[in-house]
């Protein structure tokens, strides 16, 4: 005999479900459009693989101090990626609409980031001010900006474009 599904039961757990969710912040749409992975904000963010994926679908609460941090991270990336499409040299008309959306859209989602953040405690930003920095030094050593920017001219990016 099987047993009946319980519709209280069912509507409760769906309303867990949407409280453990969280609007997922505009930073992480930027980050991925400007070749950056969840590995890599893993990486840069000390955390793991499968938390980074949770903050960027909104699954788990992301720290402002680390909004922060990815925001100026973000900044930067898209800047590289400005360099990048002015060096790259000649090259078909759908690799420049494609970087040039790319880069189009990382900038409304980092404007948009700009202006969520304008409500993050003092802190907050102190943090994210002092994991940049450090981020800056590690990044000088390691080119991980320059690759990001490469998987997007590369097309090796996951944006979702379709060209």
């Amino acid at each position: 005999m099987a047993a009946e599904s319980d519709p209280k039961s069912q509507s409760s757990v769906a309303a867990e479900q949407a409280a453990e969710s969280f609007e997922p912040f505009s930073v992480f749409e930027g980050l991925a459009l400007a070749g950056v992975t969840d590995g890599m904000i893993a990486e840069f963010c000390d955390i793991t693989l499968g938390q980074a994926s949770a903050w960027r679908k909104g699954r788990e609460v992301v720290p402002m101090g680390r909004v922060v941090f990815m925001t100026m991270l973000l900044s930067f990336v898209v800047d590289e990626l400005v360099k990048t499409y002015d060096q790259w040299g000649p090259a078909p008309k759908s690799w420049h609409l494609n970087m040039k959306a790319c880069l189009e859209k990382a900038n409304e989602a980092l404007g948009r980031q700009e202006i969520e953040n304008k409500g993050a405690p003092e802190g907050a930003f102190r943090q994210g001010e002092r994991m940049f920095e450090e981020w800056l030094e590690q990044n000088a050593a390691k080119g991980w900006a320059s690759e990001a920017a490469n998987r997007v001219a590369l097309g090796l990016d996951n944006t979702g474009l379709e060209i």
